[in-house]
């Protein structure tokens, strides 16, 4: 449901943190970040960690900060709901008070796309850009995002997770797995890789899976994963997936598939999200989440104009986000995947203790971009064949 547009200016009254030269007494979350993320339930330790880790991925110049003073509020669209907004806000807020922003909740289209049109028409609608994946080679072509290779904090994101050249980030990642009935399946029959899913005799046949439409969500990863490739999901997994384990073909999306499950329609949810799945979870629902490997796992984008008014802010703003205070911040608030490498821990992802430690199938870059086409060339014909509705 779009809640609207809420601007969050208000700040909690802390005095920032202002880390331009870093010292032993300032390698601290600040006192509202510690509260917040201990009442969210995150280990002591956890915390300590993301303290220590502020000299170094906060230390932002101090010519930003005295910029961004002069600055107006960072205009950006996302798909975080208000609510989550006013979560996360004051904390940052805490450390910054003195950068503002006004966040709007936004659909894909208006979140990535019409941003776009607009930087290419000469106006600039927004200041950063998140959840563009769908539209990166748009962005690239079209020269729109500013240098972002000097924040501190993009240290801690892995290098298959940004862009070599400065560009973009990723900024959280989202777990796909399976979702299922953990009164009508049992453990036995979770399948420990997508080939024992797929394979012939698999126990979970004949309808008791409930698969939506959704291969850029967990196939894509395996066709570009080594030990599967386009050559083994071609020829191996789907041809399985559509004749061994002949799921239900659901016309629904991703809430619709979840919401099937607990209404009982099936046993088991393809592909589901580990944050929305854990939600489901906390009300004591009879759902468990389980990931064969290797581990479908994407990773959402954020980046920022070329030109912005908002230029240093959207900057501070953005680092702010890659840290570990203000991954976890994110984290608690709205179960934001975080990105970080040092925060891939089952105290610090939704549902990560399902697979921390597992290979990870990355879908990256490439291959939504460049192999994404070549996957659904197979898959469309063989979803269509077997009475699977369109979208």
């Amino acid at each position: 449901m779009q809640l609207g547009k809420m601007t969050f200016t208000k700040f909690l009254g802390i005095s920032a943190v202002t880390l331009a030269i870093a010292g032993p007494g300032q390698a601290q979350v600040t006192d509202a970040a510690s509260a917040f993320l201990s009442d969210g339930g995150l280990p002591d330790a956890l915390i300590e960690q993301a303290g220590a880790a502020t000299a170094s991925e906060l230390s932002v110049p101090q010519e930003w900060i005295d910029k961004a003073k002069e600055e107006g509020p960072i205009n950006m669209g996302t798909n975080d709901t208000s609510e989550h907004v006013a979560m996360w806000l004051p904390i940052f807020n805490a450390r910054y008070p003195d950068v503002q922003l006004d966040a709007t909740e936004t659909s894909g289209a208006a979140r990535a796309v019409q941003p776009l049109l607009a930087f290419n028409a000469g106006k600039l609608t927004r200041h950063i850009v998140n959840s563009f994946e769908g539209s990166l080679q748009d962005y690239q072509e079209a020269d729109a995002l500013a240098d972002i290779s000097d924040l501190p904090a993009l240290a801690g994101v892995p290098d298959d997770r940004k862009d070599p050249d400065g560009r973009y980030t990723g900024m959280q990642n989202t777990t796909w797995c399976l979702g299922y009935n953990t009164d009508t399946v049992s453990a036995d029959e979770l399948p420990a890789t997508w080939y024992d899913l797929m394979a012939e005799g698999t126990p979970l046949a004949d309808g008791r899976v409930g698969a939506a439409n959704r291969a850029q969500l967990w196939a894509i990863n395996l066709w570009t994963h080594a030990d599967y490739g386009a050559e083994g999901v071609s020829e191996k997994v789907l041809p399985g997936f559509f004749n061994n384990l002949r799921p239900q073909l659901r016309k629904e999306g991703i809430g619709g598939i979840s919401n099937l499950l607990l209404a009982g329609e099936f046993d088991v949810a393809l592909p589901v999200p580990n944050d929305e799945t854990f939600e489901m979870m906390q009300t004591g629902a009879p759902v468990g989440f389980h990931c064969p490997e290797p581990v479908a796992q994407y990773f959402s984008l954020i980046g920022m104009f070329k030109d912005s008014p908002s230029h240093y802010s959207s900057k501070i703003l953005i680092n702010w986000m890659l840290s570990q205070e203000g991954q976890l911040t994110r984290y608690v608030a709205g179960l934001d995947g975080p990105i970080h490498k040092d925060l891939q821990t089952a105290a610090s992802t939704a549902l990560g203790g399902s697979f921390e430690g597992k290979d990870i199938a990355l879908r990256t870059l490439k291959g939504l971009t460049e192999e994404l086409s070549n996957l659904y060339g197979v898959y469309n014909p063989m979803w269509a064949d077997a009475g699977g509705p369109a979208r």
